[in-house]
């Protein structure tokens, strides 16, 4: 079996997460020769914060200030190396490009493309590469989405309804500078992780396609806070909606004679949301997380979901952010597997098996274009459908307004709800 050699890019939010499991994994993992190298990260306390914890955990590493000094130290080492990439989502196209020329296997958050053609060309390139993107396959590790595949096993199937909402947007807009590498508005950064919906539609015997019916952005992205402009995908601004990054959207699709509907956002959960949160009524939480944050002083209500509906011979709600899975026929949990390690623990893990030479069952390339191609029909859409660039940006504005409060003020935000 091969050795593979890990290397990482950044150590934001997602990119500790990432780096302590590969620290685990240095240590316990049993399937694979692994070796944990080093750490590119531009932030010096980072750095020393990196090296006290895998030297806690026996590991020794090495760390660099720049991605050039990785990359040249990863070349000089022998066997297979794999570069798991947590830096800035627009850095990431050098990054795979640097790794595809020296042969190394890679893992990035999410593609970089912002529009279908740099799509198109990513893949031509990563074709036969080992390139892969963790969002296409991170939900597939839910164990809600395992369990709910089982029970969906040559079912008949009326609708998949799938939310993904959060208030990402509104923490970009406070706190641009933090939140500089999250890009895309919500159907490239959250619609992204919501393929699981083709492994539902395979499990019930439909083929994996989403025809396009209809799709909706109820609101845009403002590019501030009480802003002039819209945002683009890429970041930066912009007074036209060809080039605006969508904000909150639904999307309709037909699967055979199946419906499906994938939801996202950036501002907050909408209110079919909350009225597919209400069927569970009956158990003692609510699938939609509400509570009170600062962002550079601001309060702010943050919201997020993550939670998909089917309907047919089984009436399935899995809330993916609590772990925990429902039939809404009989009112019961259905017990979900138990599993030692988390997902991102076990997609990094496929990674180095995979590198190692090891068939791992990665989402296939069939079922990227499937997806992807949906996702930018639906960002097209959209954007055609919208009412015009001030409409929207008053109403962006309003939105973000509702979520938004006075500097200091994050204690009168405990008797605030928003519904909209």
């Amino acid at each position: 079996m091969k050795q593979v050699n890990v290397f990482q890019i950044g150590l934001g939010n997602f990119g500790r997460h990432g780096f302590e499991k590969f620290i685990e994994m240095n240590n316990h993992l049993n399937r694979a020769d692994m070796e944990f190298h080093g750490l590119a990260e531009r932030d010096f306390e980072k750095r020393q914060k990196a090296e006290k914890f895998a030297a806690r955990n026996n590991v020794e590493i090495d760390t660099f200030k720049s991605v050039d000094e990785l990359y040249r130290a990863a070349s000089k080492i022998e066997g297979e190396v794999l570069i798991y990439d947590t830096g800035p989502t627009a850095t990431h196209a050098n990054n795979i490009y640097r790794s595809m020329n020296h042969g190394f296997y890679h893992v990035a958050e999410k593609p970089p493309s912002m529009t279908r053609d740099e799509h198109i060309k990513e893949r031509k390139l990563a074709a036969g590469d080992d390139v892969v993107w963790k969002a296409d396959f991170i939900e597939r590790e839910s164990p809600v989405v395992k369990q709910a595949l089982k029970e969906l096993q040559e079912v008949d199937i009326e609708s998949i309804k799938v939310f993904r909402q959060s208030s990402m947007g509104v923490q970009k807009i406070l706190d641009p500078i933090e939140r500089s590498g999250v890009l895309g508005g919500d159907i490239l950064d959250k619609m992204t992780h919501e393929i699981f919906v083709l492994d539902f539609l395979q499990a019930a015997g439909y083929e994996k396609e989403l025809e396009l019916v209809d799709a909706e952005s109820e609101y845009f992205m403002p590019a501030g806070n009480v802003s002039d402009q819209l945002m683009k995908p890429e970041g930066g601004k912009t007074d036209t909606i060809d080039e605006a990054a969508p904000g909150k959207t639904w999307a309709a699709f037909k699967a055979g004679n199946v419906n499906v509907e994938l939801n996202s956002s950036w501002l907050g959960a909408g209110k079919k949301a909350r009225k597919q949160a209400s069927r569970l009524d009956f158990v003692d939480h609510s699938p939609i997380v509400t509570e009170s944050k600062l962002a550079n002083d601001t309060a702010f209500l943050n919201e997020e979901a993550r939670f998909f509906v089917t309907e047919g011979d089984r009436k399935l709600f899995g809330d993916m952010l609590h772990g925990r899975l429902f039939d809404l026929q009989t009112e019961e949990e259905i017990e979900v597997p138990e599993l030692i390690h988390d997902q991102l623990y076990r997609v990094l893990r496929k990674s180095v098996l995979r590198a190692a030479g090891r068939d791992v069952g990665i989402v296939s390339d069939q079922d990227i274009d499937v997806f992807m191609n949906a996702v930018f029909d639906t960002l097209d859409l959209v954007r055609e459908n919208s009412s015009g660039f001030y409409e929207e940006l008053e109403g962006a504005n309003r939105r973000v307004s509702r979520l938004v409060y006075e500097p200091n003020a994050i204690e009168d935000l405990e008797a605030e709800s928003v519904t909209g």
